[in-house]
């Protein structure tokens, strides 16, 4: 999309700013799953067995949205491309963190590669569109808020955490 794009806006004599999500999650607007929420509940509900030794790249919908305008704001950004990332998790992070949010999930708990070492986390720069004024949410909420809007769209089941007993 991004060469495309840039080959159109070359032909066209326009200037353009390229914005680059990573993979987007939280509440999502459309009724049906995508590509990254099914991601979500597959692991939520533990209908994926295991999850892959990789290292993944995330962004908050909302952050993607506000990166969009703060660049379309500024004439200056014309010509870059801007990165649009807050995290770099290894799986293993994001289903403990996952599991974390919601404990009364069945939440996958292995690894397919197990025995295997770890894939290394990899770093992205999210400088340029910081400096532009964008403050990233955290990855704990944009997973909280994703599952809440799962379940209000009844993708996953809403799971009551029980509650033990406190003498």
């Amino acid at each position: 999309a991004e060469v495309a794009a840039t080959e159109e806006a070359a032909r066209r004599g326009l200037e353009l700013a390229v914005v680059v999500p990573a993979t987007t999650i939280g509440p999502a607007l459309q009724q049906t799953l995508n590509f990254s929420s099914d991601h979500v509940a597959r692991y939520l509900t533990g209908a994926k067995p295991a999850y892959q030794n990789v290292v993944t790249a995330y962004i908050d919908v909302r952050d993607v949205a506000r990166a969009h305008a703060l660049v379309y704001e500024h004439p200056d950004a014309c010509g870059h491309r801007y990165l649009c990332v807050s995290a770099v998790l290894h799986r293993a992070h994001f289903v403990r963190l996952l599991k974390d949010l919601y404990p009364q999930y069945p939440v996958t708990a292995k690894c397919e590669d197990d025995g295997k070492p770890m894939a290394r986390e990899y770093r992205f720069s999210n400088q340029k569109l910081g400096d532009r004024g964008l403050e990233f949410t955290d990855m704990r909420t944009s997973l909280y808020e994703t599952v809440i809007c799962l379940q209000h769209r009844g993708h996953v089941p809403v799971i009551v955490p029980r509650h033990r007993a406190c003498l």
